[in-house]
């Protein structure tokens, strides 16, 4: 541990851990040509199934459009379509491919690499402990308020 003191600013200490983890899983995921975010976008497609653009981009957490700059390239590699839905027109539809499965099972050792060296160095009980904190963060309501 360094004698630094911590960030006074919480959105700056967040995000200075999110760029030093983000690091070292997209160092591990190298091999498969993605980084974490992309990894995260197709793990979660496996786990939910078919979602729409809005349901995906809610539980990662992420705007829309942000997604969908991230979503682009793995539609260009196959490994995730994009089509209407079947209930409304109007919104897009992602799935993942066969390519896309088989990447992500070739993927999820180098990310539980990721996983374990990350939990070994801080801690198992306080990797678990950061990761329902970090999900209660996720869940305040921080809507801005109208300036006074």
């Amino acid at each position: 541990m360094d004698d630094m003191p911590p960030e006074t600013c919480s959105c700056s200490a967040v995000r200075q851990a999110a760029r030093h983890l983000t690091r070292l899983y997209d160092e591990v995921l190298a091999p498969t040509g993605l980084g974490l975010n992309q990894y995260s976008i197709l793990a979660k497609i496996h786990r939910h199934g078919e979602l729409s653009v809005q349901q995906l981009a809610a539980l990662l957490v992420m705007d829309r459009s942000t997604l969908g700059h991230l979503v682009r390239p793995l539609q260009q590699r196959e490994l995730l379509t994009i089509r209407p839905s079947n209930v409304d027109g109007r919104k897009r539809v992602l799935a993942l491919t066969p390519n896309g499965g088989e990447l992500l099972g070739l993927a999820r050792p180098l990310w539980e690499t990721a996983q374990g060296r990350f939990e070994a160095e801080f801690g198992s009980a306080e990797a678990a402990d950061l990761r329902v904190l970090m999900r209660q963060v996720t869940t305040v309501d921080l809507q801005p308020t109208a300036a006074p």
